[in-house]
């Protein structure tokens, strides 16, 4: 069982249409996101190599594990978002796993990928850090560019923890003239937990 809003797992013998504690006391900005998979062995494997070694073949297997979730949860979504990098951090890794992970996924589902998401400015990375000081970390750190295309995005990324990027990115999508915004990752590492 999860939860119909985050997708964080609830006990088993919870009601299919009651949100877990963390959802009942903050709504996330974005209506539904769910993962393929839990972040452990071998996807954590796979993962890790996509991002830290550049290990890019990863990216069309991973996006092809997606489909399932995509079908199944997403199947309105008129437009892909990857979640975006600072340029900085792009120029260092050399790409973005998220948008490899969105064109694989998008020659899939026929979905358009925009990349008018972008994180205007650097950020720490959000490993390690709290929940708290990963909103602080994050605040006012996306901004979308132009008119958005559609108006029912999927944010795509690799892993999701405690749900702070996508609602950072999810609440400038909105703010920019999307109607829902869904979230869709290859991975949840851990619970989202009471703010």
């Amino acid at each position: 069982m999860f939860c119909p809003c985050c997708g964080q797992p609830v006990a088993a013998d919870s009601a299919p249409d009651v949100l877990c504690a963390a959802c009942q006391q903050r709504l996330p900005a974005y209506y539904r996101a769910r993962s393929a998979f839990r972040y452990a062995f071998p996807i954590d494997s796979a993962l890790k190599a996509l991002k830290f070694s550049r290990q890019l073949i990863y990216a069309p297997a991973l996006a092809e594990l997606l489909l399932p979730t995509f079908n199944a949860f997403f199947a309105d979504t008129d437009v892909l978002i990857p979640v975006p990098l600072h340029r900085r951090r792009h120029v260092l890794r050399g790409f973005n796993q998220s948008a490899e992970i969105c064109r694989n996924l998008a020659k899939h589902t026929g979905r358009p990928v925009s990349e008018q998401a972008v994180r205007q400015r650097h950020t720490a990375t959000q490993s390690g850090l709290t929940a708290p000081a990963r909103r602080r970390n994050l605040r006012n750190a996306f901004k979308v560019r132009g008119t958005l295309t559609g108006s029912q995005p999927l944010i795509v990324d690799d892993v999701i923890t405690t749900g702070t990027t996508c609602e950072t990115l999810a609440r400038a999508l909105l703010a920019a003239g999307a109607v829902r915004v869904g979230v869709l990752t290859i991975a949840r590492s851990s619970f989202r937990v009471l703010q």
